[in-house]
């Protein structure tokens, strides 16, 4: 498979949306409020104008797939938030989502210059904590009952990689 990652743009609108509607998306998000095209199309147009996110359509073998997204980047700390999902659910758990969360941890160093890219993971998406592992960041702490998962209260992970341990994610020190 060849992932790939590219801006997100008008067009990846709809199948957003769709994706977001889905009940596992939407709950392993925390999503609040329901996906509108509307709304969606104006965070893509939101995410090409501003400088504190960096939001990506994943493709593979040509097709949108899924979204990853560095946002909150302080420029000044050098450190952003990152999340992702794979809509297509046929390809989750084939390494895709890792393959993107690597290329855009690469980004983040390389094209942004960031020290240090974080995200938060609830505790019971284990394969998740797996592959976001695989891809170099460290469980740096727990944050007890943060998460709403089906009305119940369950730990959230908080895991980061720094520049200095990205060896190995696109082939450089």
């Amino acid at each position: 498979m060849n992932v790939i990652l590219t801006p997100l743009r008008a067009e990846h609108a709809a199948a957003i949306v769709r994706w977001l509607e889905d009940p596992t998306i939407a709950e392993s998000l925390g999503l609040r409020s329901e996906p509108t095209l509307a709304r969606t199309r104006s965070f893509i147009a939101d995410a090409a104008n501003n400088d504190s996110m960096f939001a990506r359509a994943i493709i593979v073998d040509g097709a949108h797939v899924g979204t990853v997204v560095l946002d909150h980047i302080d420029r000044h700390i050098g450190k952003a938030r990152a999340h992702i999902y794979i809509g297509d659910h046929t390809l989750r758990g084939r390494g895709v989502g890792r393959e993107a969360m690597a290329l855009v941890v690469s980004a983040g160093f390389n094209e942004l210059d960031l020290h240090k890219i974080w995200l938060t993971v609830h505790a019971r998406n284990q394969a998740a904590i797996r592959a976001y592992q695989a891809v170099g960041f460290a469980i740096e702490g727990v944050h007890r009952d943060e998460f709403l998962l089906a009305g119940e209260r369950v730990d959230e992970v908080y895991m980061g990689i720094l520049r200095a341990e990205k060896s190995g994610i696109d082939g450089s020190a």
